[in-house]
């Protein structure tokens, strides 16, 4: 009996999910985040509430399922293995960024690409590194790249459902990150703008009326989260989108539109917008990388943000470039403080756009011996340019392995080595478990000492938040005066500004450090981001009759 040969799509799922839970088990990173999350979702599964710090109800988390998914986990393992529970959704997040990536891979074969293009758009996206590594160290990306398969799968797919699967996708989109409404608008106007026509078989009208029904069944699927938060927090604003932008000016319109319209001829410079990390290691930025990865990655920025604005490339490619181009405008001149785990969304719609370019370009490349272009290495371009599409993804798979080893260092050294260590000590040395502490990074050191936290800047309190406003953006790294936590955690830098002021008021008690073992490493791909968190100092508020915890 003759065996059915596996099929392309399903080789691509078992191959991305296979290099997740590699990755996974290899580095067994979790991201710092996660933890901010994770104690949310512990106290749900415990029965305290969906909240940080039980008594206080604050929305401190972004995501609904990158929230509940967790606590489910906790719950289905009796709340007795962090470790687990931890497993379990990186798994879940694993295998939706597979079956996103296979998703994509199979809109691309029914939009008639060739072979050799298919699997360079799934190879630039299964193996994007900052990718991979959200889509297992805790955060939401794996859901997050599903949920966006499923919607341009429904956009660029016709047949049954095809409604369906768009508003399932934008659904999902919304469930996993809010702000996700940006996006949906986005695909929404770039499909009545590039894929509506003759050439594409439905009209704008036709269009417009499917987007409306897919628009309003999204909006039934989000509703109910939007109205229990609303009634659970009081707002059914997150407390870290508050927190973030509190002391920030406000975005004027007017500045808005110009910037946009500013927007392509400042992609021209390389250092002036979020392009320039699309496809790089998250935070590269810091430095320890080669700078030819920066070039590669503009050369192939440039022309899928610009792509947009070229009549003869097919619909298809214009569509994904604007949604890139509209993506990285939304992030350098809407958000401004994006962090790495915003970009595999746009990442995504730049890999598809180069993908879809380089299928039209090896489509002309063998026609030129038609036109007379048969001469010297002319003839050649097609194998130039296959050999190009598997040194791209031969590429890929080498800085994801790079950014494994960056991250098991990291875990191993700076997560485990410090971070937790630091939260235990504090639960240890605390005075009483309403004891507060002051610092930046709330994911591990939060958790583990579970300790009352005055984070900065205020993903997990409202007093810190409120200190802030009150003070103003000059002297609102003063707070700690204002709310004198009794510990206070900080980076070398972080305690500097403020100066011989606090050294009245609080003692170094304890140093963690790790700039030796960091140093010592010898190969460690992006070493400047390990370097940015080798040393924290430990501050704890000398005796004062007149204090009270969280005063």
């Amino acid at each position: 009996m003759k065996k059915s040969p596996i099929m392309p799509e399903v080789a691509v799922v078992g191959v991305v999910l296979l290099i997740g839970l590699l990755f996974a088990d290899y580095t067994q990173h979790a991201w710092e985040d996660y933890w901010i999350t994770f104690r949310t979702s512990r106290n749900l599964a415990t029965g305290h509430g969906l909240v940080y710090t039980p008594g206080e109800r604050l929305h401190t988390f972004t995501s609904p399922l990158g929230v509940l998914l967790p606590a489910a986990c906790s719950w289905v393992t009796g709340n007795r293995s962090e470790d687990l529970a931890l497993w379990m959704f990186r798994v879940l997040s694993a295998g939706a960024l597979a079956a996103g990536v296979g998703l994509l891979f199979r809109a691309m074969q029914t939009l008639q690409l060739r072979r050799v293009s298919c699997w360079l758009t799934a190879g630039l996206i299964g193996l994007d590194a900052k990718t991979v590594d959200f889509s297992i160290n805790g955060m939401e990306t794996g859901l997050l790249v599903f949920f966006l398969a499923l919607a341009i799968h429904g956009l660029v797919v016709s047949g049954p459902r095809q409604m369906i699967r768009i508003a399932v996708g934008w659904a999902g989109l919304m469930w996993t990150r809010p702000d996700s409404c940006v996006y949906i608008t986005i695909l929404g106007a770039g499909t009545l703008l590039f894929l509506s026509g003759k050439t594409a078989g439905k009209s704008r009208i036709e269009w417009g009326k499917r987007l409306f029904a897919a628009g309003l069944v999204c909006a039934v699927m989000y509703l109910p989260w939007f109205l229990w938060a609303w009634s659970y927090y009081g707002s059914p604003v997150p407390h870290t989108i508050i927190a973030k932008s509190a002391n920030r000016l406000p975005i004027s319109p007017i500045n808005l539109m110009a910037d946009l319209l500013m927007f392509p001829l400042r992609l021209l410079v390389p250092l002036d917008s979020s392009m320039q990390f699309a496809f790089l290691p998250a935070y590269a930025g810091y430095g320890g990388w080669q700078r030819s990865l920066v070039a590669v990655n503009y050369v192939l920025g440039l022309p899928a943000v610009l792509a947009w604005l070229i009549p003869v490339l097919r619909p298809q490619a214009r569509f994904f470039s604007w949604a890139y181009f509209l993506g990285n405008y939304f992030l350098t001149d809407v958000v401004r403080s994006y962090y790495p785990w915003y970009l595999p969304t746009v990442a995504v719609f730049g890999y598809l756009t180069i993908g879809l370019i380089f299928d039209q370009v090896l489509g002309w490349s063998r026609g030129l011996p038609e036109r007379g272009w048969a001469r010297a290495w002319i003839c050649h371009v097609p194998k130039v340019l296959r050999v190009s599409a598997v040194g791209l993804v031969a590429g890929q798979a080498a800085m994801t392995i790079c950014v494994a080893r960056q991250m098991e260092v990291q875990q191993r050294l700076i997560e485990n080595g410090m971070r937790r260590e630091i939260g235990f000590w504090l639960r240890d040395h605390a005075r009483t478990p309403q004891d507060t502490v002051m610092l930046e990074p709330l994911g591990y050191i939060g958790y583990f000492s579970g300790l009352k936290m005055l984070d900065w800047p205020g993903l997990a309190s409202k007093e810190m938040v409120a200190a802030r406003k009150r003070l103003g953006p000059d002297q609102e790294d003063q707070a700690c005066f204002l709310l004198k936590p009794d510990w206070m955690v900080w980076r070398p830098i972080e305690a500097a500004p403020m100066g011989e002021r606090s050294n009245q008021v609080y003692q170094l008690v304890q140093v963690f450090d790790v700039t030796d073992k960091i140093s010592a490493t010898r190969w460690l791909p992006g070493r400047g981001y390990l370097q940015i968190d080798r040393t924290f100092l430990v501050f704890h508020r000398k005796p004062d009759p007149s204090h009270k915890p969280g005063g």
